[in-house]
Order: C-alpha cells, then structure tokens, then sequence
C-alpha cells in the first residue's frame, strides 16, 4: 500500500514528549467516540494512533487515563494526520485551555510514571535530547515533582517553564539551581530569594553555608535521618535548621518542643540536606571531622603520645590508624578532595599543628588545620592504603591507592618527605581513564594551531613540550596521540610512571630497580618497529642521544623538557651534551605551555580597570589597553575562589632550515630568539594577553603565570 502523504507540516513542540503508552478516548464534537492510543505525551498534546480516520481541526474532548488511574478530561484540536504503515491512523493532537490539575495530572505521567519506556521524543527543532544515565531515586523524583510544582504555583510559571525545569531535574539529572538560572527564571544573585519564596522561609545553601558540628546534639540523628532535617548553627538562643520539606509540620512541631531554642525554620534541596547530615552526624568530609577526633582520648593514652615522642611499635602504630575516627578523618580527607576537584593534597606538620592544603586549579588553598597529637595515626593509616613502611619514618617512601567515589575511579599517588616536624605527606589524585581532548579544547588558538597541528602528522622527527612541573605537557602531548592515533600506527609510551591507561596505545612503566630506565626501554622499543614514540621526559644524555637518533631514524618522537621557555629547550639539549648538528637535523618543533586559572563561568562580570591595573596594562598593551575586563565573584561553583579550571597558553616555534642552521652552528638562546621573533614568533604572554583580552582569564592570572 502507498505511503498516505501528510497533509501539512508538524508545528514546532513547545513541551517535551515521552514516549507513554496511555488509553485515550476520544469524544468529538459531531458526537462520535473514537478509541485510542498516545503513544508521546507531552504537556502540549500528544501522538494519537486509532483505527478511525480523524480530520484534520477536527475538535473535542480528549480523556487520558494516566499510569495511576486517574482520567483526565481536556480539550483538544487536531494538529496534522498520517496513515501508518500498519494502516493505522496516526493524529497530532494539540491541547487547549489545559488547567492546572489536568497540566499537574499530565506532568506525573510524564516525568513520575516508571511505565513504558524512559525515552523523551526528539524535538522537531532538532534539540538534542538527553537522558541522564544516571536516574534520581525514586524518593529524589517524587520530591522534585512537588517542588516544581510549588514552584510553579508560587511564581506563576508558564507549562513551557514547568516543563522546562521537570526535563533539566529529572529527565538530565541537571541540578535545580543551575536550571532555574539558565532558565531566565532567577540570577545566581536572586536565586536564594527565588526559592525563599516557595515555602516563604529563607532557602540556604548548604553547600556555602555549611552546617556547624558543634550544634549536632540539639537533634538527634534518628530525627535528622528519617525527617531530612539538619541543624545549621546555634547562635545565642537561636537554632537554624535546614528543612527539605518546611511543610512538614509534624516534624517542626517535634523539634520545637524537644528544643530548649528558639528555632528559625530554612528550606534546602533534598540532596544537600542529605549530605549535610552525613557531614554532620557520620564526619564525612574534612569540614566535620571534629565531632570524630572527639573519640580520641582512648587511643591518645595508648601511644599517641605527646611532642617529641615517636612510636616505633608496629602493633601500636596499626591500633592507632584503625581507629574508627582517623578511618573516618583520611576518607574525609580524600572524599572532599575529589569533591573539590583538588589535583593535590598536602599535609605539612609544623611544631604544634598540622596544615591541610588542597591544589585547586594549580593554587594551593589551605582547608583547615589539624591537632598535631594525631598526625602519627594520620600517616600511619594513610601508608597502610598505599602499602608503604609505616615503621620507616626518616625516608622519604612512594607508594599508590585508589578510591571510588562520586562515581569517579581516581588513583591516589603517595609521597612521604621527612622534615623536622615529622613526615610531610603529599597525595597526587588522578582520574583513571581520563578523556583526552584533542589540540583546540586544550587551549590552543586558531594561531597556535595552523603552527602545530601539521607537526604532529609528520613522519619522522622530534617534537619538544616545554615548562616547569604540573604546566600540562604530559597532557599536550597525549592530545596529540588522540589525534594520531587512528588505529593504523603503532604508538608506543615511555613514562614514569603511567598516569593514564589510553586503550589503543602501548604504555612501558619505567621501573629502575628492574632495569626499565628510559634510555634501555627505547633502545629496545626501536627493535619493535614503532611509528610514534611517547618518552615521558629526557633527563640525560643517554637518553637524550637516543630520542634524536630515533627521530632521524624514520621516527616521530614526543617527549618533555623542564624549561622555562621553547627556545631554552633546544640549548637545554646541547647542555645536556647532544650535538647540535643532530639536535637541528631531527628537532621539527618546539612547544612552550603554561595553564592559567579560567573565570568562572557561573559568576563571571566586567568591571572598569582600576588605576593600578591600568598602569600595569599600559605596559603590556601600550596600544590597545582594555577600558574593562573580566572577572568572577566567587559563588559555589568555584568554592568562592572566582575561577573554574584552567587552559593553556602557548609558543610555538616551528624549526625552519634557517633556524635548523643556527641550531646546528651552536647558536645560543638570544641568538634563537632573535631569530624567530624575526619570524614573527609569539610567546608565551602575547598568548595568556589574548585570552586576557577575550575574558577567559584576569590580569592578576597573566602576571602570575608570565611575569
């Protein structure tokens, strides 16, 4: 049978639709009933399939019985009509004058039923459509239900807006905040006022205002659990407790009698009232340790000791960390980390307290201090997670551990440093199977690109990336292996250690005790016929030596250097004893980096350039020095700090025969420089300047980085 052809273009969808297989009887105005199935819902109509034919404009009534067994009557005309090819009737149905029980009836099919199947319909417009692959629970999604819908009653919100919000909480997973802000809905400074409203009790964020230990005991944790409350502060005679539901008198009432307080009644989301009770009551982050360290004086009196004493016993050392609260402390130490996104944590004990501090987007930012009575046990558990000595005290020890959480797999690297007031412990966290992007999402610009890219996809040759520890060169460089790695060439690594597992991609852990040193494994990795070579750093000659005659061998190599600057890499290698005439036959380019922190997005602002900034300006732009630039507030999304992660800033020297020349004469860093400026090199502040200008970073970032 031939395709019927559809007698008018679908108009666009305002709502999102899911796919809801719901009885529909349909009750049309010249008196006929037609039965039916609605196979997409949506808040603005439906797909209607019947044995019936209906005409398009047709008009009537429309009754949808949802998954919980309630009829809902509503007003409808069809939109446009199809014939299928079962030789079913196909109808959009557009609804009209949609009340607010019909609407309410509608939105608990659609984003509460867990019947038929979880997949919202692709809009005509061509949005994309995305599902959250992680589903809130069931609890989580019938609580967000209620609040929106309070919302939208309590600010008189459009369907579109409400439909808006239900699909960004509970169809992506988006948190509700961030969706009320990118729904025009509220600004991040309004947004408190915004949800205040709903309940007419002050909203906190509790993930700013965190909830004070000290005031546990006025609410048991029985209570606290079971009613999602959580107290907040006691000041004078005032008790603040977070309520994920305010309506919930039973429990107000109940806490109002048990407190001997004045108590002040907040709103806060489901999920951070949850959190705040593990933080308050279980100490599971580093902000709520203290109530912990409080079941301490049982193990202080049997070896914690005091200043100046050591424990050499194994026995007492183990009793020590298996403590319930210094358990409890280390997981805090590392869940709140990775909740910050820290790349490092350091733990530096000085004569009477022990410093926390975390590395957020390259800056060390101290937590917290702790009690220097127990930093012994501290250590002791944290070695036994990373199998290091814990009877070894005056060396310094590496060791690794790994941890699940938020669901992220994350590999902890240990390193221990004796210093006169004990062992300094730093803990690098990385992210197992990263997802690597490729050259232009790593920071480089259009400029920097065009100059590198084509390196990358020579034959043969030696690439170099440049700059001091922690400046993303290991990163720049595994981004090039994602762009090379196609699958027809054989990529070979040479690291120590690997970071980083990357599926297609042969990795050598160096391993000196055994032998494995970088300059053994290459020599033997070039009788295994690789394409590519990855060789974590060049430290010596050997090695050095090595990687150039790999490179003039049929080759491309990629390797690191610690120097401060691109043209410095290329003297660094005569210094380390290479010849020059090798050095400029195999070296094809040379990459200089930096990260610098970006502006937070969430609370990024311009603002006029004050008088000291503009002098500093006016010196590195003397002819195009901004009026106004870019800079964030600090919110919650950056821990107040008014950054959000960081980029790159590059220079990048492509080696042309003329520059291949002078590095073979042995020509010396000024005489290199000279050169390529020449050339029109850019380096490394014309780049951190550009971003500057375009309003990724600030002006205290650029200084810092490049001055």
């Amino acid at each position: 049978m031939k395709r019927a052809v559809r007698n008018d273009e679908r108009p666009r969808r305002r709502y999102k639709r899911r796919r809801l297989s719901l009885p529909v009887v349909v009750q049309l105005e010249d008196g006929r009933a037609v039965d039916g199935v609605a196979s997409e819902v949506g808040a603005g109509g439906l797909r209607l399939t019947t044995d019936t034919a209906l005409k398009k404009d047709a008009r009537g009534t429309a009754q949808i019985t949802v998954p919980d067994g309630r009829t809902v009557r509503i007003p409808f005309q069809v939109a446009w009509t199809d014939r299928g090819a079962d030789g079913k009737h196909e109808s959009g149905v557009h609804f009209a004058d949609l009340g607010l029980a019909e609407r309410s009836a509608l939105f608990d099919a659609i984003y509460g039923s867990e019947n038929g199947q979880a997949v919202f319909v692709q809009p005509l417009d061509g949005e994309a459509s995305s599902i959250t692959p992680e589903p809130l629970p069931p609890a989580h999604r019938s609580y967000y239900l209620g609040i929106i819908r309070r919302i939208e009653q309590a600010h008189k919100l459009s369907a579109s807006d409400t439909d808006s919000l239900l699909y960004a909480r509970l169809q992506e997973g988006r948190p509700l905040r961030e969706a009320i802000v990118e729904a025009g809905l509220a600004t991040e400074e309004t947004l408190d006022d915004f949800l205040g409203a709903v309940f007419k009790v002050p909203f906190i964020d509790l993930t700013r205002n965190r909830p004070d230990p000290n005031a546990a005991d006025t609410i048991p944790v029985s209570i606290a659990t079971t009613s999602l409350i959580v107290p907040v502060k006691l000041v004078d005679d005032t008790l603040t407790v977070a309520m994920a539901d305010p309506l919930d008198l039973p429990t107000v009432d109940l806490i109002t009698r048990r407190a001997k307080h004045h108590v002040e009644i907040c709103f806060a989301l489901i999920e951070d009232v949850e959190k705040a009770i593990d933080e308050v009551y279980h100490g599971t982050t580093l902000h709520s340790v203290d109530r912990l360290l409080q079941g301490l004086p049982t193990v202080a009196a049997e070896g914690l000791g005091g200043e100046g004493q050591e424990v050499e016993d194994l026995e007492t050392l183990r009793k020590m960390s298996d403590a319930t609260p210094i358990v409890s402390l280390v997981e805090s130490l590392l869940r709140t980390a990775t909740e910050y996104r820290a790349s490092d944590i350091h733990l530096e004990p000085y004569h009477d307290t022990v410093r926390v501090r975390f590395r957020l987007d390259g800056v060390l930012h101290e937590m917290r201090k702790l009690p220097k009575a127990i930093y012994p046990a501290v250590v002791s558990r944290i070695k036994i997670m990373a199998r290091m000595d814990i009877t070894l005290r005056h060396i310094p020890q590496d060791g690794r551990a790994s941890m699940r959480y938020l669901k992220r797999e994350t590999d902890l690297r240990i390193a221990s440093l004796p210093t006169v007031n004990g062992e300094k412990i730093v803990i690098r966290l990385l992210e197992k199977n990263p997802a690597f992007k490729d050259l232009r999402a790593i920071g480089f610009s259009d400029e920097n690109y065009e100059l590198f890219a084509p390196l990358i996809r020579r034959p043969y040759g030696m690439i170099l990336c440049c700059g001091p520890t922690g400046s993303g060169k290991s990163t720049t460089l595994f981004a090039c292996l994602q762009e090379i790695n196609d699958g027809l060439t054989n990529i070979t690594t040479i690291e120590d250690p690997v970071e980083y597992r990357v599926a297609g991609v042969n990795q050598v852990e160096i391993n000196v005790k055994r032998g494995l040193t970088f300059a053994s494994v290459l020599r033997a990795l070039l009788r295994q016929d690789p394409d590519v070579i990855y060789v974590g750093e060049i430290r010596d000659r050997e090695t050095a030596d090595l990687a150039v005659r790999a490179a003039l061998t049929g080759h491309l190599l990629l390797s690191t250097l610690h120097t401060n600057s691109a043209v410095q890499a290329i003297t660094r290698l005569v210094d380390i004893g290479v010849d020059p005439a090798l050095i400029g036959a195999s070296l094809i380019g040379v990459v200089g980096q930096r990260l610098v922190r970006r502006v937070c997005s969430k609370c990024a602002y311009d603002y006029e350039v004050p008088e000291e900034e503009a002098l500093v300006l006016q010196d590195l732009l003397p002819l195009v020095a901004p009026r106004t630039l870019r800079r964030g507030k600090g919110c919650r999304h950056c821990h107040d700090t008014g950054y959000a992660g960081r980029m790159g800033v590059h220079e990048v020297i492509a080696v042309d025969d003329g520059l291949r020349r002078l590095i073979a004469r042995g020509a010396d860093a000024n005489q290199l420089l000279d050169y390529v400026s020449a050339k029109g090199f850019n380096d490394l502040r014309d780049d951190a300047l550009r971003r500057l200008q375009s309003g990724d970073t600030t002006l205290q970032e650029v200084v810092r980085v490049t001055i």
